[in-house]
């Protein structure tokens, strides 16, 4: 009645054999055939049932392999006990979500015409001012940011130029292994009336030079620019999820299942809700 819609998740992948497992015979192949078969059950309960499906089993997988050429043998998209994946899986988990809720990814296009010094913003910016080549903006749509500001970051999020691309700890590094930025994230910059070869582009505080070709097709600035004017309030809304989830986890752990849930549950979750 209110519009939601439900998507069949699959399971991820295993990395290893969990150390906690209670049988000895299995093998990592053993544990990822049962989880590819019952994401290829999942695929025909979707079906069945007409819901969407979101696929985690098979971009873990081949991402996770990817990365094993590319960066390092031990990279481990499913968490180094090889079951609770760290920031590089976590953006591959929720890629494959995304993806299913069909959203179109357009966060943003800004046209600008060098010949007029004047720029088109899209729905969601609205362009303040433009003088010399400078252009004020402001936003009601943002872009994903893969790292927060040094001193700003929340529940361990990646910081700002330490979010090394080869490491499993790093959403940057995850992103790099499937296209989240080019199918979700697009903040497209497209320049026309080019004059010159190249062009140099500052957002916020860093700068990039692009061809005149590259800036005519379109630059997406939130692939670009890693650490952007929207990684301070994107850190702000980080620390307020992790601030909620810290909350709920002694909520449930805690006070449900403590002694004050048992001696009065309802008081207990109106005083924890409130």
């Amino acid at each position: 009645a209110h519009g939601v819609r439900v998507i069949q998740g699959s399971p991820g992948v295993v990395g290893k054999v969990p150390g906690w497992s209670k049988r000895t015979n299995d093998t990592i192949l053993d544990l990822n055939l049962n989880l590819c078969a019952l994401r290829n059950i999942g695929i025909e309960i979707a079906k069945q049932e007409r819901v969407g499906f979101a696929d985690v089993f098979w971009p873990m997988l081949t991402a996770g392999t990817a990365a094993q050429k590319r960066y390092a043998p031990n990279y481990a998209i499913a968490g180094n006990d090889g079951v609770h994946p760290g920031w590089a899986g976590h953006a591959v988990m929720a890629y494959a979500f995304l993806k299913s809720f069909g959203l179109k990814g357009d966060l943003g296009t800004f046209t600008v015409d060098l010949g007029k010094n004047r720029m088109r913003a899209s729905d969601g910016h609205a362009v303040l001012s433009a003088q010399d080549g400078a252009f004020e903006i402001r936003s009601t749509r943002y872009p994903f940011c893969v790292c927060e500001p040094p001193g700003a970051t929340a529940a361990n999020y990646p910081e700002c130029g330490k979010d090394s691309v080869e490491k499993d700890s790093s959403i940057r590094s995850g992103l790099s292994l499937i296209p989240f930025d080019a199918e979700l994230n697009r903040f497209m910059l497209v320049v026309k009336n080019t004059k010159t070869a190249s062009y140099r582009v500052t957002w916020g505080g860093e700068s990039r030079s692009f061809s005149a070709a590259q800036l005519r097709q379109g630059v997406n600035l939130a692939a670009e620019f890693r650490a952007n004017p929207f990684s301070e309030a994107f850190a702000r809304v980080d620390a307020a999820v992790a601030a909620k989830q810290a909350f709920e986890t002694k909520q449930v752990k805690q006070i449900l299942h403590g002694n004050e849930g048992k001696t009065d549950m309802a008081g207990a979750v109106n005083r924890t809700e409130a």
